[in-house]
């Protein structure tokens, strides 16, 4: 599970931001804290922020590290790295973006980062603490220089004179059969990103589910049945091309003129169902595949054509321990005040972002926020209102 991330220098943001997924020790929904390894942890995290603040850049930082990693396989070593540093200063753009970021795997808490530019990787590392141990360093490199751990990272040795210097040396250890290096890419693997205005992206993974009766499918059946979406069922078949692709018709009854059921209709869900409707069946398939398997869903505008039950109950699924028993979590941005509410989320659970005087991207939480009395916000406290009125910064200012 997802600890901490912590950045620098990406998009927006010019300075040093984290967010944490650690349970902070307040008493609201501690029910759906997750323990793992020797963390408490939050298996749901919302950013907030007037348009163009930076919530959605949060997002795509994880995504960025992700990727940066995940795609370092394929460079040869004369490519660019894929760097979007800030760019409204003087020096930033000539300076590393930096990812670290800490999670749970296989009984140990792991800490991995580095440091780079689109030539080059500055600076790597990666830390191990087992339970009951301080936390051990595998190995260090700066530059050209490499400081391995003989005993808890021999996998690495030897390998250091086969990493050119835009590429990151756990990909190339994990090539090379790396065990350690190969469950953290595995990791890295299970973070899904989606962007909640563009869900037919996604259709298709819904629909092959159901098709195929893949684990989840009647998860998903009994979710479109319980949110009351207006259909019966959802039918779906192989529809032919030089691309074969998966085609969707929903059920829907069929009545009299004393308002009796007499039958069903079909109706074509591209063409007749509303846009809510759409996405909730082009997400569910992600959705429940990540809830099923542990993964870190990544959402923007996650409320974007849904109503605020809608967001609610998928909250609910992740927040619901019995359901969520492999301890997937979701982090997403959204403008729906109303699950600005204890009642569905932890104050350590809600995250504000907002520009600077120099246009750079501040980071906080609604756990740690003080007013300018230094009092923090008490769980008694109308959020929503409060948020409204600007009592926690992270609106917009209309001149």
């Amino acid at each position: 599970m997802l600890v901490n991330f912590t950045f620098k220098n990406f998009r927006s943001f010019r300075n040093e931001m984290t967010l944490s997924m650690e349970a902070a020790p307040i008493q609201e929904l501690s029910a759906a804290v997750v323990k793992s390894v020797e963390e408490e942890l939050l298996p749901v995290a919302v950013m907030y922020g007037a348009n163009s603040s930076g919530k959605s850049n949060v997002l795509k930082a994880l995504k960025a590290m992700r990727d940066v990693l995940l795609n370092s396989v394929k460079l040869n070593p004369k490519d660019r790295l894929d760097a979007e540093p800030f760019s409204l200063d003087l020096t930033s753009g000539d300076e590393p973006t930096s990812f670290e970021i800490q999670f749970t795997l296989g009984g140990s808490r792991y800490r991995y980062g580095f440091d780079y530019t689109a030539e080059a990787v500055v600076a790597e590392w990666l830390y191990e603490k087992r339970p009951g141990e301080r936390e051990f360093e595998l190995f260090l490199r700066s530059g050209n220089e490499f400081k391995i751990s003989k005993t808890r990272f021999a996998e690495g040795l030897g390998k250091q004179t086969a990493t050119p210097d835009n590429r990151l040396f756990v990909s190339l250890v994990a090539q090379l059969n790396g065990k350690v290096s190969q469950a953290i890419l595995d990791w890295f693997s299970n973070i899904e990103y989606m962007t909640g205005t563009d869900g037919n992206a996604y259709a298709g993974k819904t629909l092959e589910m159901l098709f195929l009766k893949q684990d989840g499918w009647t998860e998903i059946a009994r979710f479109f049945e319980e949110t009351n979406l207006g259909f019966m069922e959802l039918d779906v078949e192989p529809e032919g091309g030089d691309e074969p692709k998966m085609k969707s018709e929903t059920v829907h009854r069929l009545y009299d003129a004393d308002g009796k059921s007499v039958g069903q209709r079909r109706f074509s869900t591209d063409k007749m169902e509303s846009e809510g409707t759409k996405k909730i069946i082009e997400i569910a398939g992600p959705l429940f595949d990540a809830i099923l398997n542990g993964k870190i869903m990544v959402v923007d505008e996650l409320d974007a054509k849904l109503h605020p039950f809608l967001t609610r109950k998928i909250i609910g699924l992740f927040m619901d321990k019995s359901f969520n028993s492999k301890g997937a979590q979701l982090i997403f941005a959204t403008h729906d005040t109303n699950l600005l509410n204890i009642q569905y989320l932890r104050r350590d659970q809600i995250w504000f972002t907002e520009k600077d005087k120099s246009d750079s991207t501040e980071l906080y939480s609604l756990v740690e926020f003080r007013d300018d009395s230094g009092n923090k916000v008490r769980n008694d406290r109308n959020i929503e209102k409060d948020y409204i009125n600007g009592r926690f910064g992270a609106i917009p200012f209309m001149s």
